[in-house]
């Protein structure tokens, strides 16, 4: 989206910008069947399909053709479901994140392939930034000869993910950048198999503790399909039959202890021991630009987060459409946009990163409590809008900033007391699998049987 949006500058400015885009992956856009590709599906909401529509006939002719649009959110405790219909102001449409990458990717090649000003360098890996040129390293995929070039650039956007090669340069060259990487303390696997009869083809379910353990989540798909996506968090594994590599052992697991609705066990079990457990990782920033480099990240390379609350690529797409806004407010100029975009884009970084990591407990009595709250609340908001404001992440959902969500959820006491939870748990695991705590214990139980044996000999 930002190449994009920088190579449609010179339709509207006196300045016009030719793009290079390095990419290890392939060129999703030029694929004719991505049915062999799918990965998981991904929530567009206010802030990401704001992003996208600001281009005209990116939504409306590429992405829109690929998801599905939410009608109704589902929630099950149990066997027990408790729906609710999206409100007109609640936009949320439901898509592969490949097909979506394919989607802009396709735009990118029909509108500018040919313009004279677009290189595309994929199954190109970016290995380091030269600071001192202004350049990036960048090596072929083996099967293209494996060689290695400098690419030279005015301005680098790093949108490189969780391990970015371009955030790497931000670390090396100034002192005073903060950065921390971590896991999301959660291991989930993604299955997609044929829609239940229970829900209807535009219904998103949420599905907390719907195994011992396990929460998980319901999205629709293209193909009268749903992917059915479950996880636990680190400290507390799931039943072992959920470890097993026997899709008969876990077809019995399932029938035996899912209670929401009717799935097709053996093709869920065949396809759930076929994968590894999945994680991802989180990044906490101070900020996101250099001048001194001329370069900025964004996305993941900035704020990866935890897909919790289903904002992960919409802040990426927000990102986007910032730094296109704030080329516009500084007429192009780098060294008030560069500054601009970190003040700006920030605070909404890390609040992502924060709601996502502490807006679900790692305790199955506070998840159920946060859950039943979430649902009063927006119950009564609907009966009584003027005094009663809609769950934080409603509105957020609706394009509320993160920011303003974050202040309220912080106001309202509920991550604190999540984050004294989840903070205790993830530090009791890390003592406990990296036998600092058993050496603990193990030290403090010597001296005790020291102290036992010169009280004896006494």
């Amino acid at each position: 989206l930002t190449a994009i949006n920088l190579l449609r500058r010179g339709e509207k400015g006196p300045f016009s910008y030719s793009v290079t885009l390095v990419d290890v992956g392939v060129d999703y856009g030029a694929l004719d069947d991505l049915s062999k590709k799918r990965s998981w599906m991904i929530g567009l909401s206010s802030h990401g399909l704001r992003a996208l529509r600001r281009v005209p006939g990116l939504y409306e002719d590429y992405v829109s053709k690929v998801g599905v649009a939410i009608e109704r959110n589902i929630t099950y405790l149990g066997g027990k479901s408790f729906g609710s219909g999206t409100p007109g102001s609640l936009e949320t449409y439901v898509v592969d994140r490949n097909f979506i990458v394919a989607s802009m990717a396709r735009y990118l090649n029909d509108q500018f392939l040919s313009s004279g000003r677009l290189k595309l360098m994929y199954r190109h890996r970016l290995l380091l930034v030269d600071p001192d040129q202004r350049r990036v390293l960048v090596r072929s995929d083996p099967e293209l000869g494996g060689g290695e070039s400098y690419v030279g650039y005015d301005l680098l956007v790093g949108c490189d993910g969780v391990r970015s090669s371009v955030r790497a340069a931000l670390v090396s060259s100034h002192r005073d950048f903060d950065c921390s990487i971590s896991d999301i303390f959660t291991a989930f696997r993604s299955v997609h198999i044929e829609r239940p009869e229970q829900l209807e083809a535009n219904d998103l379910a949420v599905l907390p503790q719907c195994l011992p353990k396990i929460n998980g989540i319901a999205l629709p798909e293209t193909g009268g399909q749903i992917n059915l996506a479950m996880g636990y968090n680190l400290d507390a594994s799931c039943d072992a039959a959920l470890h097993s590599t026997d899709p008969e052992e876990v077809a019995a697991y399932l029938q035996a202890t899912w209670k929401a609705f009717p799935l097709p066990w053996d093709d869920f079990a065949r396809q759930w021991v076929a994968q590894p457990w999945s994680s991802t990782g989180q990044v906490h920033c101070n900020f996101y630009h250099s001048d001194r480099l001329q370069l900025l990240i964004m996305g993941d390379a900035a704020h990866a987060t935890s897909p919790s609350i289903g904002q992960g690529m919409n802040t990426a797409l927000d990102d986007a459409a910032a730094l296109d806004l704030l080329m516009d407010k500084h007429s192009g100029d780098l060294g008030e946009v560069l500054p601009a975009f970190s003040a700006e884009r920030v605070k909404e970084g890390n609040a992502l990163t924060d709601i996502a990591f502490y807006a679900y407990s790692y305790s199955t009595t506070q998840v159920l409590a946060i859950t039943l709250s979430q649902l009063i609340q927006n119950r009564l908001a609907s009966w009584f809008p003027s005094l009663v404001s809609p769950e934080p992440l409603t509105e957020v959902a609706r394009g509320g900033k993160l920011s303003v969500a974050y202040d309220r959820l912080t106001k309202m006491g509920r991550l604190p007391a999540v984050r004294t939870v989840n903070d205790r748990a993830r530090r009791a695991h890390f003592e406990k699998t990296k036998g600092w705590l058993w050496q603990m214990i193990l030290a403090g139980s010597a001296r005790v049987a020291a102290a036992f044996m010169a009280a004896s000999r006494r």
